[in-house]
């Protein structure tokens, strides 16, 4: 089985097997930091564009921003508005909520400090022995598979 699994040239393999053990350890290293402040790996994305977005931002572009449906943002705001970690701006009345802009509550901005601390720190560890050239191009290659991907997908329908 192992040399199924590190035979250098099997590409699908060792994408396959890089990716998903990337996303599963990601999330898991996210819930273990997140879980002392109520918060799971799935807010985060949600939480840190807002804290990123000063004066907030409707549910479609944060949809938008996070590469979500807007249902999730739709149970996102609700989870968050109920611990009390985002509210809707009053600054421009608005009839519809999801017209309304988010913002993080004072809350919610204390806990992103420290969030973001948690943040720096992972993406120093992380990195760690990777030049910033190689982060630059793995991160272009990535975004090309993604590009890549999608092109594949909608050449189906």
């Amino acid at each position: 089985m192992d040399e199924i699994c590190t035979d250098r040239k099997d590409g699908f393999m060792r994408f396959s097997r890089a990716t998903d053990a990337i996303i599963k350890n990601l999330q898991r290293y996210k819930n273990e930091k997140l879980q002392s402040f109520g918060l799971k790996s799935m807010h985060l994305m949600f939480l840190y564009s807002l804290d990123k977005a000063k004066d907030g931002l409707t549910a479609g572009e944060l949809s938008e921003v996070c590469g979500v449906d807007k249902a999730f943002i739709s149970r996102m705001t609700a989870e968050l508005k109920k611990t009390g970690y985002v509210v809707y701006s009053e600054t421009k009345p608005v009839r519809f909520h999801y017209k309304k802009k988010l913002v993080l509550t004072e809350y919610g901005k204390k806990v992103m400090e420290s969030v973001n601390n948690m943040i720096k720190e992972a993406v120093t560890k992380i990195s760690a022995g990777v030049s910033a050239e190689q982060i630059e191009t793995f991160y272009d290659v990535l975004y090309k598979f993604d590009t890549n991907l999608n092109t594949i997908l909608a050449d189906r329908t």
